[in-house]
């Protein structure tokens, strides 16, 4: 596996990707998605062997004091194997400097989310709340 900082996989990996992990919101307009990854301030791709895109981390940031973690997305075939830990290891040491670092699930009061939220645990984050802090979102239908 290979870890690297890209602005520009594919439409088609990112839609096979996106659609590997349900995510089919991001994947019903393929060229926004890729101009999404594109303007990310960092992208991170794994890839396999073979150089089959399986895993992506994006942030929006300033760069300086705050770091927003959009996407971190592992392949179904290959979670467990520690590529997520690799890409928000590298996204954590990136943005060190930085005054927050977010990260927002809408997985949480499921199964899944649950496995989601003990593994941002292990990776050091803690929910909002619990550092005494409200976060607040609006979802734009589409």
């Amino acid at each position: 596996m290979r870890i690297a900082v890209e602005t520009s996989p594919s439409e088609a990996e990112l839609v096979a990707l996106y659609d590997s992990v349900q995510w089919s919101g991001y994947t019903k307009d393929p060229a926004k998605l890729a101009r999404a990854v594109a303007g990310s301030h960092v992208a991170l791709t794994a890839r396999d062997d073979d150089g089959t895109l399986i895993g992506l981390a994006r942030t929006v940031s300033d760069g300086e004091s705050i770091c927003y973690v959009q996407d971190l997305l592992v392949h179904p075939a290959h979670q467990g194997s520690g590529i997520g830990s690799a890409l928000l290891t590298q996204i954590l040491e990136r943005y060190a400097d930085c005054r927050f670092l977010a990260l927002a699930t809408d997985a949480a009061n499921t199964l899944d989310g649950e496995r989601w939220h003990r593994f941002y645990r292990r990776m050091g984050l803690v929910l909002h709340e619990e550092q005494g802090l409200a976060a607040f979102a609006r979802r734009i239908p589409r």
